[in-house]
């Protein structure tokens, strides 16, 4: 292969991963703020919970979109139609929930060759381990380098480190969770865990716009928002290193999963 060539492939990769890792970076970023307003900046949780439910999340993307598109398309539809007929009534916990039975009920619809062919669980179980192993890693790096505040570094420095265990995962699960019930339950598990999380973005995008009443205050769910310009920068830069790392490496995912 010529040197152009191999640019050529790093150049492919390195983009593609950034997208993925753009879409990383703002969920991760939206979550991260939520947990760091409801446990503090000093809370190891945050970086575990981001990391771990973002990595599940983004990995099913990532390697099995058909099942994603449908999650996703579940999540905004119950979103929407929660904010419309719970207008006053705002209980995250019944949207979340409803939104996961919702996709659960969608991922039935696909069939067992879709869901064996694009492994579904096995790339979100890859990605809940790389977020498992990544969060303290980041958590210790980011409270030692004073990076709490710095949301495009953190978001970086974050896909850079569950991408990296998700590699390393990825070629393991596959073989493990392709049989039986495993197989079985994929789909519809991972479609409304998709679905769940939507509806999780869609909340919190609409508290950010609401006001404190009596005070005519913006919401505190406005510097959530703010935040995630940043975390879509960072989650790409970081997206865009790991992928012309594993392209310069010779690592070729699509061999583990097929």
């Amino acid at each position: 292969m010529s040197p152009l060539d191999k640019l050529s492939r790093i150049l492919g990769k390195a983009i593609t991963w950034a997208f993925s890792g753009a879409l990383y970076g703002g969920f991760f970023s939206g979550l991260f703020g939520y947990l760091v307003m409801q446990e503090g900046a000093a809370s190891w949780t945050p970086y575990l919970i981001a990391s771990l439910v973002s990595g599940t999340v983004i990995a099913a993307f990532f390697g099995s979109m058909l099942v994603a598109l449908g999650g996703t398309l579940t999540g905004i539809l119950t979103a929407i139609s929660y904010q419309i007929l719970f207008a006053t009534y705002h209980q995250p916990l019944l949207l979340l929930g409803s939104a996961f039975l919702l996709g659960m009920v969608a991922g039935t619809f696909f069939t067992r060759r879709e869901i064996h062919e694009s492994q579904p669980l096995a790339q979100a179980a890859a990605g809940l381990a790389g977020g498992l192993a990544a969060g303290p890693i980041l958590f210790l790096v980011a409270r030692t380098l004073e990076l709490d505040e710095v949301m495009a570094a953190i978001s970086a420095l974050s896909v850079s480190l569950v991408g990296l265990f998700y590699v390393v995962a990825i070629k393991h699960l596959p073989g493990i969770l392709r049989q039986g019930v495993a197989e079985k339950i994929g789909g519809p598990l991972v479609s409304g865990i998709i679905a769940a999380a939507v509806a999780a973005v869609f909340w919190l995008i609409g508290e950010s716009y609401m006001v404190i009443p009596l005070y005519g205050q913006e919401s505190s769910y406005q510097a959530i928002l703010d935040d995630t310009p940043f975390g879509l920068l960072g989650g790409a830069l970081g997206g865009a290193f790991g992928g012309a790392m594993l392209e310069i490496l010779g690592i070729r995912l699509e061999e583990h999963i097929t």
